[in-house]
């Protein structure tokens, strides 16, 4: 059975001596949202550090990842390297939304970095001031010819015209 990069041992973290320590997880990941997805390489990378706390273990740290962004305007595709941090309480008492399980001596920080690393992504993703925008016809790309549609009406509701006003 392969073992999951998410999944840490967190035996040496538990019981009164226990000293925090560093970690990095490194993983391809599939998570996306609307415009917005990580990709899957470069890999993303998190340099955690586990604490023992009382009843749990703490985890802090920073996640590199790199992202594939669809324009909302144009949607010209680029790609932005992204950095967020990471702090989440791992518990046994499965009574709070504010923690995520400790499962015995190991911990699956998948959930909590997927939970962070989604919430930091912007709504709408665009493609900077240099963006051509919206096109307003169907045979037009603003990223390939910039004349764009002069000389057309630029209503949606330009098609109507010819139904109000009576032909002569």
């Amino acid at each position: 059975m392969r073992h999951s990069p998410f999944q840490l041992n967190v035996a040496d973290l538990i019981g009164k001596d226990a000293s925090s320590r560093p970690v990095t997880v490194t993983a391809s990941v599939d998570w996306k949202i609307e415009l917005i997805r990580v990709s899957e390489e470069p890999p993303l990378v998190a340099d955690l550090i586990l604490h023992p706390v009382s009843g749990g273990v703490a985890v802090t740290g920073r996640v590199r990842f790199t992202t594939r962004d669809t324009c909302y305007r144009c949607l010209r595709e680029t790609t932005t390297d992204r950095e967020t941090s990471i702090g989440a309480l791992f518990d046994d008492s499965n009574d709070d939304d504010e923690t995520y399980p400790l499962d015995g001596r190991e911990i699956d920080v998948s959930q909590v970095l997927r939970d962070e690393v989604l919430l930091s992504l912007p709504v709408v993703a665009d493609c900077g001031q240099e963006c051509p925008g919206v096109v307003s016809t169907t045979r037009t790309d603003l990223n390939t010819d910039p004349s764009g549609d002069e000389g057309e009406a630029r209503s949606p509701f330009a098609v109507l015209k010819d139904l109000l006003e009576p032909e002569e």
